[in-house]
């Protein structure tokens, strides 16, 4: 098997796509994991897999029971790769153009009304350092729509607290700059000001990142998870809400309100507009709900 191929293609990706570290990670698995099967078949070169070679690895996923996402992700893993080694020679043709993604049902994100988040964020206690970071972070990724990924990745120089903007690193090391409300920016203040410098002592960290853990260390992602579980619990036990849904709550508030479409993809991040146009169809409900309870015609037929 050539490795040394495996390894120049996640260079391509790290370097000349820019994609970030976690998602190059997750291409390795996926070749990685289709390299062993191959082992297990006997297949000594990649330039030897053709079609029937994938139709076996696939039904070996389905008898795995892996999601429809999760067989996809790996198809387009592996496509990705094998058309990296068309493109330099290495292969005549790929053969995963010759298998088609399988057809999942769009899952439509989860979000909160603005009475359930203003309940949630207010219901923080804020007695410790803890309380006022958890405050300042939940508050941050509600008034800007970052990512989990993003909040644990920014840094005290990303914050610009005159204009009252963040200099934010999203997928593929895409910037963007994105505000924040009034409201936010006071949370965050005090949380920099004092209890940040608190907690940095407990283990004597010197960093610039944002957001720390009670020893002072960098957040990590389930760290993030962690305090929005805690959060949420203690305000309604029967919630079940991620920290992502904070970032849909903001895209299905501000389609709400009237602010336009390409607007909020700028906002989020998205490369696509067809990723951010899944928060219309919310917010065409909650249009359609408002009109049915106010339009005159509408109350006067449901009477």
């Amino acid at each position: 098997m050539n490795y040394d191929q495996i390894q120049l293609y996640l260079d391509w990706l790290l370097y000349q796509k820019n994609y970030s570290e976690l998602t190059i990670a997750s291409y390795q698995r996926e070749i990685d994991h289709f390299i062993q099967f191959l082992k297990n078949e006997h297949v000594d070169r990649l330039e030897d897999v053709d079609y029937d070679m994938i139709r076996i690895y696939l039904t070996l996923l389905h008898s795995d029971h892996l999601s429809p996402t999760s067989i996809n992700h790996k198809l387009s893993c592996l496509r990705s790769f094998y058309r990296y080694l068309e493109k330099y020679g290495k292969i005549e043709d790929n053969p995963f153009d010759l298998v088609d993604s399988i057809k999942t049902v769009q899952k439509k994100p989860d979000y909160l009304f603005i009475d359930e988040v203003i309940g949630i964020l207010d219901s923080i206690d804020v007695s410790t350092p803890l309380g006022i970071r958890n405050k300042a972070m939940l508050e941050l990724m509600y008034a800007s729509g970052l990512r989990c990924s993003e909040i644990v990745s920014l840094r005290l120089k990303d914050i610009q607290f005159q204009s009252q903007t963040l200099n934010i690193i999203g997928k593929g090391n895409k910037q963007r700059i994105v505000p924040f409300h009034d409201y936010a920016k006071e949370c965050l203040e005090h949380y920099i000001l004092n209890d940040r410098n608190t907690l940095l002592a407990v283990q004597n960290h010197d960093h610039d990142f944002v957001f720390v853990n009670k020893n002072g260390a960098k957040m990590t992602n389930r760290g993030v998870e962690n305090v929005v579980d805690r959060v949420v619990l203690a305000y309604d036990s029967s919630k079940k809400v991620h920290p992502h849904t904070f970032r849909h709550s903001f895209a299905t508030h501000m389609l709400e309100e009237g602010v336009d479409l390409r607007l909020v993809q700028e906002l989020l991040g998205h490369a696509n507009l067809s990723t951010t146009q899944v928060y219309t169809h919310l917010s065409t409900k909650h249009l359609t709900d408002v009109y049915n309870k106010t339009h005159p015609r509408s109350i006067d037929e449901n009477k």
